[in-house]
């Protein structure tokens, strides 16, 4: 798209990752402006495309798509002698819904906390626990978290009026749990942002939105979590 880069990640249709990258975050960006191009490609061999032929002295990365069929291309230039052409395969999207934005959903809730305040209160959870529950309430204590593992029951209570909030929005109380593995994927980003933006859906998905602060540049991180299913 005209603004920028968008790259999504889904894994077994429970976790959807995107980052948007500005194209002012681009030394060079141009796309057709008469539409949006969208292609899948494997995660794993770009990865190691980047890691195997990148290094730590910040090579130049250019990438070329010239349409549907074509090959996604990396030119990593270490210096004038080195050059690495890679040519990833590309795949057409089937579904084009796959990839509508789930932010239209989540707006139930929402709540928009400092990160770093946010990661510590994280961090020491008990992260042997399989699920955790959120609770979000308009009355006292406002955002409640639960962990749940073999060895009982922690909760953490949040105050809307706590330093750490910036904003509540909050109608109705809204409960839900979740797979605790798939939100600590999440964290190491979170470690990188300002603020977090927390949104939840009616059916229980969870919507964290990240803003990072890069130089004179804003990058953005998007992170939904399907909620788990109750046994009857």
């Amino acid at each position: 798209m005209k603004e920028g880069l968008k790259v999504t990640i889904e894994e077994m249709r429970c976790v959807e990752t995107s980052a948007y990258f500005p194209h002012s975050t681009f030394t060079s960006y141009y796309v057709n402006p008469q539409e949006d191009i969208k292609f899948k490609i494997s995660l794993k061999v770009l990865t190691d495309c980047l890691y195997i032929y990148g290094d730590d002295g910040s090579p130049c990365l250019k990438m070329t798509y010239k349409g549907p069929g074509s090959p996604l291309s990396l030119l990593i230039k270490h210096n004038e002698d080195i050059k690495v052409d890679c040519q990833i395969y590309t795949m057409d999207i089937e579904d084009s819904t796959d990839f509508l934005s789930l932010a239209d959903e989540c707006t139930l809730n929402k709540i928009v906390v400092n990160a770093s305040q946010f990661v510590d209160i994280l961090t020491d959870l008990d992260h042997t626990s399989d699920e955790l529950q959120l609770v979000i309430s308009p009355d006292p204590p406002n955002l409640t978290i639960i962990t749940i593992s073999t060895m009982g029951e922690s909760q953490t209570d949040i105050s809307k009026n706590s330093e750490m909030v910036l904003l509540f929005q909050c109608d109705k109380v809204f409960t839900s749990k979740y797979t605790f593995s798939y939100l600590k994927q999440i964290v190491k980003v979170m470690s990188l942002a300002n603020k977090i933006s927390i949104s939840t859906s009616e059916s229980g998905l969870l919507g964290l939105q990240l803003v990072i602060n890069e130089d004179t540049r804003q990058l953005y991180v998007e992170y939904y979590v399907s909620a788990m299913f109750e046994n009857d």
